[in-house]
């Protein structure tokens, strides 16, 4: 069996309280992900903060700014190379660690009806899609637009914007909505960048 040994070594702050940047709003499997770092910076005697962001571009420019000491990005993130590719950033550490069940959710006590339904969802599991809608349903009949994150997506159902979204367990719980149909966890990988240190110049 193939072995790897990782460490996590990140440029420790003084008051060795990192924050983290990720996807947001609240509920999201990005910031579910976060919450597990912070319990790991916490078995290591720092303390870590979440930060939640409205999109990847904005927890970058965050990065750069120093405005955050961590950037959290799935490999899901269809852009993530520009974080790889970032001149300024170090990779410090990839795990690997599932995200909430996924599935098909709608407003609670509410009746769907799929004809003409406005779905959104999040680019990256918007290939669920197939196995969450019940199979006699002609996906032709129904509006599917992308959202920024998964608890963007909720939120919009939340909100009467869309009648359903594909998102995550904990954005369901947060925003009050209920599953129709779900898919399960999904395994996921996650990359965790931060700021090289400044080079010194004679």
């Amino acid at each position: 069996m193939l072995k790897f040994s990782i460490e996590f070594r990140p440029p420790i702050p003084p008051a060795k309280n990192l924050i983290i940047g990720t996807l947001g709003p609240s509920g999201t499997s990005s910031d579910y992900a976060s919450s597990y770092i912070v319990k790991q910076l916490e078995s290591e005697e720092l303390t870590g903060e979440i930060q939640l962001f409205d999109g990847f571009p904005d927890v970058k420019e965050a990065l750069l700014q120093d405005k955050i000491d961590l950037a959290l990005v799935p490999h899901a993130y269809q852009m993530i190379n520009e974080f790889y590719m970032e001149p300024s950033f170090d990779l410090g550490f990839i795990f690997i660690y599932p995200t909430p069940v996924y599935g098909l959710a709608k407003k609670k006590n509410t009746e769907v009806v799929f004809k003409g339904a406005r779905l959104v969802t999040h680019p990256a599991p918007l290939p669920l899609l197939s196995r969450l809608l019940p199979d006699s349903q002609d996906l032709s009949e129904i509006q599917v637009d992308l959202s920024p994150s998964t608890s963007d997506a909720a939120i919009q159902v939340q909100k009467g914007l869309a009648t359903l979204a594909i998102t995550n367990k904990n954005a369901v719980d947060a925003y009050d909505l209920e599953f129709i149909s779900t898919y399960g966890k999904i395994p996921m990988s996650w990359s965790i960048f931060y700021k090289k240190l400044a080079e010194s110049h004679v």
